[in-house]
């Protein structure tokens, strides 16, 4: 925690993350978030948390970060957790009551409402949370089941397992000269598997962001074997 300190400066306003992270999966435990929220108090600065994918956790799930003190916000919403991203619905929590009201003025400013049909919709899928995300549980176990033996088999790909959410940002190795614009054009139009490009997220080339929920169990193992098979083909067949 003393470097996320030092990165603090005097005119820092608010410190953001996001947990589960998007695009690896990966998140902080407890300890990390209670020192984050400390810290933003020390500094006197906001902490906010986008906990989009918070309610898809592959084991512990933390506590709402706003629930922890007035300086924390959290922001999240249906689109990602709740697959239902055309539902525009979403929400901000924080304990500080004049923040709440700025935010308040601030979407009087944007829209005067929103869609009442959208958030009708959005209320029934909260009511219905529990049994939602408990049906998701068993086949998001089997489609990460899926993604770690993929790793494991296949040793030109390395990742840091996901402890959340649905997508991933798994690596290959390659060799010297390797074609990355052939590369990706092939996998999309020769092999139909679509994934995002590492640089998409200002990462090096050769790691991609899987999503591995959306599609059907076969269709996730066609693509993971698309992508191997295309590594291989613009490495000239080298491992």
């Amino acid at each position: 925690m003393p470097s996320r300190a030092r990165s603090i400066r005097p005119n820092t306003r608010y410190v953001s993350i996001t947990c589960p992270h998007n695009p690896t999966g990966t998140t902080i435990d407890r300890a990390q978030l209670d020192a984050l929220v400390a810290l933003a108090g020390k500094a006197g600065c906001r902490l906010l948390v986008d906990e989009t994918y918070r309610d898809l956790t592959h084991g512990e799930t933390l506590p709402l970060a706003a629930s922890l003190s007035p300086a924390a916000i959290s922001v999240a919403s249906l689109s990602k957790a709740y697959g239902a991203p055309g539902v525009r619905v979403g929400w901000i929590v924080t304990r500080d009551a004049g923040l709440m009201e700025r935010f308040l003025a601030a979407k009087e400013q944007i829209g005067i409402c929103g869609s009442v049909i959208d958030e009708w919709i959005g209320a029934r899928i909260l009511e219905r949370r529990k049994a939602f995300l408990a049906a998701q549980a068993p086949v998001l176990a089997e489609r990460l089941a899926v993604m770690r033996d993929w790793v494991a088999k296949d040793e030109l790909i390395d990742w840091v397992e996901p402890k959340g959410g649905v997508v991933c940002f798994p690596r290959f190795r390659h060799g010297p000269g390797f074609d990355f614009d052939a590369f990706y054009a092939d996998l999309l139009e020769g092999y139909g598997t679509y994934v995002g490009p590492g640089h998409w997220f200002e990462m090096p080339r050769n790691h991609m962001r899987i999503g591995f929920l959306y599609p059907l169990e076969d269709e996730l193992h066609g693509g993971l074997a698309a992508i191997s098979a295309a590594i291989r083909k613009h490495a000239g067949g080298k491992g």
